[in-house]
């Protein structure tokens, strides 16, 4: 049960994460192909955490994605200017929205924290049957 549960939320969450998305290229001046390229892991994200709630995904499947994510989100992190704000939630005036990597980030961040998540709950529930 906490499997499906966990990966409700996930989707949902991934769902909310892809609609943010939409502004990137006029709030970042992000290129429209890399906005889509988010918009698209995203949805992918959302869509397999869907499924994973009620057919089986395997939990390795979750842990490589677990990997992928963590190593985005170090090498994304190695482009966080840090003498701009980090956050535009933070800091909602322009200089914020100058520095994208520390929402995408900590977008990454939350992605892979997720991603083990399902994993271990998804391992847990195949041990228990």
């Amino acid at each position: 049960m906490a499997k499906k549960i966990i990966s409700i939320l996930g989707a949902a969450l991934f769902v909310a994460f892809a609609s943010l998305q939409t502004n990137d290229v006029t709030q970042y001046h992000t290129a429209s192909w890399l906005q889509q390229t988010w918009l698209l892991g995203y949805a992918v994200l959302a869509l397999l955490f869907l499924y994973n709630a009620f057919k089986h995904v395997p939990a390795k499947t979750f842990y490589v994605l677990g990997v992928i994510t963590l190593a985005l989100t170090l090498f994304r992190g190695s482009q966080i200017n840090w003498d701009l704000p980090l956050f535009c939630v933070l800091s909602p005036d322009d200089p914020a929205y100058q520095n994208p990597a520390g929402n995408e980030t900590g977008g990454l961040l939350i992605v892979t924290a997720w991603t083990f998540l399902v994993a271990y709950f998804t391992k847990n529930s195949q041990v228990t049957k």
